[in-house]
């Protein structure tokens, strides 16, 4: 199993959970309404709606698949190897695969979770191929999360980090139609504070929920921090 990559060089990012817009002037002036990191201020911006909205349609991993493709982001750019456009979104959702494969080796799965990935990636897909916001196709999405799965945490450009994946445990799933928002990740512009910083406790069905969840990620990756060290 592959832990977190150069994982003394990560700064864990702050997280603020939030219903609705948020607003910093590290991230664009229209807001942020989605799950989203901004690097000009090392911070993941959960929205809450959008974690019920995915924990309701495809499970609460899905959900939490979510949050781990936006640490993924903060951990390659804290590493100064974040690729830019679709790739960098599809790296992303490597690293979520990546956290998958840690999760299971720790015992940390149930039954059905890798599917609940599996669905939400390929629901947040898109064929905006045209579009500068394209994050990558429905396939290209879970094929992604497929190889992060099948070769753990690897930064982008290192063996396997974009080879083809290894047989998935289970056959793919095909989500259903009108998939929820897609996550965003904002260009940041000049860093400043956001507001209050809340600890990352997670996304489920509300915020007491959300704790478990995100606690959880920030132990796990923690953990794999400290087996690098």
């Amino acid at each position: 199993m592959q832990s977190l990559p150069q994982a003394a060089r990560v700064t864990p990012p702050r997280v603020i959970i939030y219903t609705g817009t948020a607003y910093s002037r590290a991230c664009p002036d229209s807001g942020i309404t989605a799950p989203s990191y901004c690097p000009g201020d090392h911070t993941v911006y959960l929205e809450t709606r959008l974690g019920d909205a995915i924990d309701a349609r495809y499970g609460d991993f899905g959900a939490l698949s979510i949050l781990a493709h936006e640490f993924g982001h903060a951990v390659m750019s804290q590493l100064n190897r974040h690729p830019t456009g679709k790739q960098g979104e599809l790296a992303a959702d490597r690293f979520a695969g990546g956290f998958a494969r840690f999760a299971e080796a720790q015992g940390a799965l149930e039954a059905g979770d890798l599917n609940e990935a599996r669905a939400t990636f390929a629901a947040v897909g898109d064929h905006n191929v045209y579009s500068h916001d394209h994050h990558g196709t429905p396939a290209e999405r879970q094929q992604a999360f497929e190889q992060g799965y099948a070769y753990g945490f690897r930064l982008p450009g290192e063996n396997g980090s974009q080879s083809p994946p290894a047989a998935p445990v289970s056959p793919p799933v095909t989500p259903a139609p009108t998939p929820p928002p897609q996550p965003s990740s904002p260009a940041p512009t000049q860093p400043t504070d956001a507001g209050p910083a809340v600890a990352l406790l997670g996304l489920s069905l509300g915020v007491v929920a959300a704790v478990a969840i995100g606690a959880a990620l920030i132990a796990l990756i923690r953990r794999a921090s400290e087996e690098n060290e």
